[in-house]
């Protein structure tokens, strides 16, 4: 059955005949689709004849094309591919500049090094493939740098003044990295369109038309070599939480939403916050599904929380500033694959709901929270069985009966 069909009659139909039409669609979907993503997809080599891309005129494509093409001859991956042409973008909007600034006078090119002796001579710093290749001999020996956002890698290279200097350019260079890609009929995954599975890609894409649930055993994995999807920042590892263990998952910040409450505000979580929604990047890409969803029915929710760091969560915990708050370690916050949406009607204090929904959701009134649900079963989304406001791809009640409508998968 069609999707679109399937939410009109949700709102015609009684609420038993709404879950099993619902769940009949998440079944016959594409659920059973695997992730093929990771940080360490090999960077591409592309074809340097001269075009325009989008906003972007030949010479700083041409340029874009040199910096990929030095990383992609040092062995590197795409995404540092991404990180060089980001970097470039932030430092000199990929233009090879003959001048400096008040920081570094004597910078020079695309990268804008400098004349210290570390940079290579001014020939290389002018010349576009050389000087990318320096950027990334410097890149390969920054530690670790696959946990690192891309602002944090680029600017242990560079040396900026703002350290989150390059977060701001980072969406234009994986657009460009993506575009100049496809341009060369190389999906994002590194094959050409005839190989690739429909729906796959580097940046860990959903399943094709950004449809299915995400797989309910991963729940507790680590997603550190999953990619941030399109559409979102990354904002590099950081130690979640799953039943009691600590596990390392690579966070994205999604582009375009309002996020208000603790590590999500503009400058916390180390001052990698920038006030949007943060997401797992296992669940990114569903999560954007579901958005894009809800917006083409007219509702654009405001999120009071997303993920939480193991240190937030013990203090609004426990006696904290959160009366219904789970314990460090406990909370489905800690995940990065659930959040609360601010604003509904009705009290925000635990078993306050108006009714159960049949999937044991804790319900409330209004037109957005039941398009929320509705369009979130079609995307691995369940509503906490106490919480109204609190959603998530984890199923909360499971100890209290609930049965999980995703269990098959």
């Amino acid at each position: 059955m069609d999707r679109t069909v399937t939410v009109a009659l949700a709102i015609i139909l009684t609420p038993v005949l709404i879950i099993v039409i619902v769940l009949a669609a998440v079944a016959g979907g594409t659920a059973g689709a695997g992730l093929l993503c990771g940080i360490g997809a090999a960077g591409q080599s592309i074809n340097a004849q001269a075009r325009e891309i989008g906003p972007w005129n030949t010479t700083q494509v041409s340029n874009a094309i040199a910096i990929m093409n030095a990383a992609a001859d040092l062995g590197l991956s795409r995404r540092d591919q991404e990180i060089g042409v980001t970097t470039a973008i932030g430092e000199s909007t990929l233009n090879v500049i003959n001048r400096g600034d008040a920081a570094g006078p004597d910078s020079r090119g695309l990268f804008q090094q400098r004349d210290n002796g570390a940079w290579g001579t001014y020939e290389d710093r002018m010349d576009p493939h050389r000087s990318a290749t320096m950027f990334f001999e410097a890149l390969k020996k920054v530690e670790n740098r696959e946990a690192l956002s891309i602002t944090e890698a680029a600017h242990r290279v560079q040396g900026n003044a703002d350290p989150t200097h390059y977060a701001r350019f980072e969406q234009q260079g994986r657009e460009l990295v993506a575009a100049i890609l496809a341009d060369e009929g190389i999906d994002s995954d590194g094959t050409s369109g005839e190989e690739a599975p429909s729906g796959t890609g580097t940046n860990c894409a959903a399943p094709a038309g950004g449809e299915g649930v995400p797989d309910q055993t991963t729940l507790g994995e680590p997603s550190t070599e999953i990619s941030c999807p399109e559409g979102s920042t990354d904002l590099g590892v950081h130690d979640g939480a799953y039943q009691g263990n600590r596990i390392p998952i690579r966070l994205c910040s999604i582009t375009g939403t309002t996020c208000t409450g603790s590590d999500c505000r503009a400058g916390e979580l180390g001052g990698r916050a920038r006030g949007e929604v943060i997401i797992n990047a296992r669940f990114a890409p569903y999560f954007q599904a579901w958005l894009a969803n809800l917006r083409s029915q007219g509702h654009d929710p405001t999120f009071s929380s997303t993920f939480r760091s193991w240190e937030t969560q013990a203090r609004i915990s426990g006696g904290g500033s959160n009366a219904n708050a789970a314990g460090a370690g406990i909370s489905h916050h800690q995940t990065g694959a659930a959040w609360d949406i601010s604003a509904l009607p009705g009290s925000y204090n635990k078993n306050r709901c108006t009714g159960k929904a049949p999937d044991g959701a804790c319900m409330t009134s209004g037109d957005l929270w039941a398009a929320m649900h509705a369009t979130g079963l079609n995307h691995g989304i369940t509503v906490h069985d106490q919480e109204f406001w609190h959603f998530e791809f984890i199923l909360s009640g499971e100890s209290r009966g609930r049965t999980n409508p995703f269990a098959q998968l």
